[in-house]
């Protein structure tokens, strides 16, 4: 075999045109790698433009199937305004759909009502434009129509001796009305001792064309004539409450707080009470006449036995009196619960009466004035504790115990200033003597002068008790001159002024 060899620039030649292709290879590949990034990016750009074409595409597709669709909601069209004096109900498409609900609403009246109504309101069309987000449903209009409609009846008037009280949908309801009266003033009495049930004024029901406005619920009216008012005033009691101090609150008698709640002095009442504050003043009043066989007190007699040793208006009970018993059989009369006649048919003593003792003075008091001399205001009383410091406080006056409802005299001759309830003093009088001078007796258990009475020295003025904030029956005695206090013991049986 034989080996040609090339001269060492033909070689060199050849090795570098090898390398040079071999460059070039890698350029260009190197030239498509760059490429594809490219290519790739362009790729994405357009499918994101194609899509977003599509996406407009469709959306005005959409769009204009809407607004054909639903012009009315993007578009104020063709309506009707319907219209009730100065006022604007609602809009409506269909202008027939007024007459429609109008003479449903008539119908569905006269059916609950069982009469014929005649509507009154006038509804006008008016011709308007808008949108369907502001037109109103039959359902809607029917409502709206039902909740101001004016309509006229012929109802039924209760007149009270020739005046107008009320008026209410029929004649059954006008006469319930008045039953329910009657039967609101009788209800608590025994049904098979009544006897007649009558009202004291005339009552007249007659038919009178009336609107709907006008026309009452009959348990509202039977309210309103049971009360003589609409007014409602109500107090919800308190702790420390009770009808006496209610009454004095709000300015009124105590009789006719009792009268408004229909209640008795000595009920109870608790704390969270609704308490009536209107005295009801009855349209109509009721009369019941009933039979009872029931046990009445016999009144006793007072006799009086007449000595030299006392003045002629002091008296002392010697025999208490006592009230007899007898069973009755009568015909009472009340009117609205107050007994205003009885007819006794037939009656049996139980019990006679016990006469009552009472010995009194036949000499002339002394003068109603100061004598300038103090005596004792309860003879008798054992001191259980004296005028100053005591139990870490400062006791104000005298205390001087005796027995419950033992007599206690005026320490000198003078004018009552307060006779009363004061707090922790309980039943308490002031008196004032002159020379600025004045006495007060506390704990009282009862009271027999009044504020501005004048009362002679030794005169009787009250009984020992213990109310207030009192451990037991005492006298509780204060002196004070010109407003301060001083030690009552220093004044008692010595001349003060």
């Amino acid at each position: 075999m034989k080996i040609k060899l090339l001269p060492i620039k033909d070689l060199t030649f050849k090795i570098l045109n090898k390398n040079n292709l071999n460059t070039k290879i890698f350029k260009q590949l190197d030239e498509k790698k760059d490429r594809q990034p490219l290519q790739l990016s362009k790729r994405i750009r357009g499918t994101i433009a194609l899509f977003l074409a599509t996406t407009i595409i469709l959306s005005v597709i959409y769009a204009s199937d809407y607004l054909k669709t639903h012009e009315n909601n993007v578009y104020a069209t063709d309506s009707f305004t319907i219209i009730s004096g100065e006022n604007e109900l609602c809009r409506v498409r269909d202008p027939e759909l007024l007459d429609t609900v109008l003479k449903k609403l008539d119908k569905d009246l006269e059916n609950r009502l069982h009469h014929e109504i005649k509507i009154e309101n006038k509804f006008d069309l008016a011709a308007s434009k808008a949108k369907d987000r502001e037109i109103i449903t039959e359902n809607e209009l029917y409502e709206l129509i039902k909740s101001n409609i004016i309509y006229s009846i012929m109802a039924y008037e209760i007149n009270v001796n020739g005046e107008k009280i009320g008026i209410v949908n029929s004649e059954y309801e006008a006469n319930s009305v008045i039953e329910e009266v009657k039967y609101h003033f009788s209800k608590d009495y025994d049904k098979e001792s009544l006897l007649e049930v009558t009202t004291v004024e005339d009552i007249e029901i007659k038919q009178v064309k009336a609107t709907n406005a006008e026309i009452q619920e009959k348990e509202k009216l039977t309210d309103y004539i049971i009360k003589g008012t609409d007014e409602e005033k109500t107090y919800i009691v308190e702790k420390g409450d009770n009808y006496w101090n209610i009454a004095e609150y709000f300015n009124m008698g105590i009789d006719d707080l009792l009268l408004a709640n229909a209640a008795a002095e000595d009920d109870i009442i608790q704390i969270g009470d609704e308490i009536n504050l209107i005295v009801p003043k009855p349209f109509i009043n009721v009369q019941v006449k009933r039979k009872v066989v029931q046990e009445e007190k016999m009144p006793y007699e007072t006799e009086y036995a007449k000595v030299s040793y006392m003045y002629n208006d002091e008296e002392i009970v010697t025999r208490a009196g006592k009230y007899g018993i007898s069973e009755i059989e009568a015909i009472l009369t009340e009117q609205n619960g107050i007994q205003i006649a009885k007819e006794v048919l037939s009656e049996k003593v139980i019990t006679e009466p016990v006469t009552k003792l009472v010995t009194t003075g036949t000499q002339d008091p002394p003068p109603k004035q100061g004598t300038g001399f103090f005596i004792n205001p309860l003879p008798g009383s054992m001191i259980t504790s004296r005028y100053g410091t005591r139990s870490g406080g400062f006791h104000r006056g005298q205390d001087m115990a005796k027995a419950a409802g033992s007599s206690i005299k005026a320490a000198d001759g003078g004018t009552v200033l307060y006779a009363g309830w004061s707090g922790s003093y309980g039943f308490m009088i002031d008196i004032d003597h002159g020379g600025g001078f004045t006495t007060r007796y506390a704990h009282c258990s009862d009271l027999y002068v009044s504020a501005g009475e004048k009362v002679y020295q030794g005169k009787i003025i009250a009984a020992v008790g213990s109310t207030g904030v009192s451990s037991g029956p005492h006298l509780h005695f204060e002196v004070r001159k010109y407003g301060s206090l001083v030690n009552p013991a220093s004044y008692i049986g010595v001349q003060y002024r």
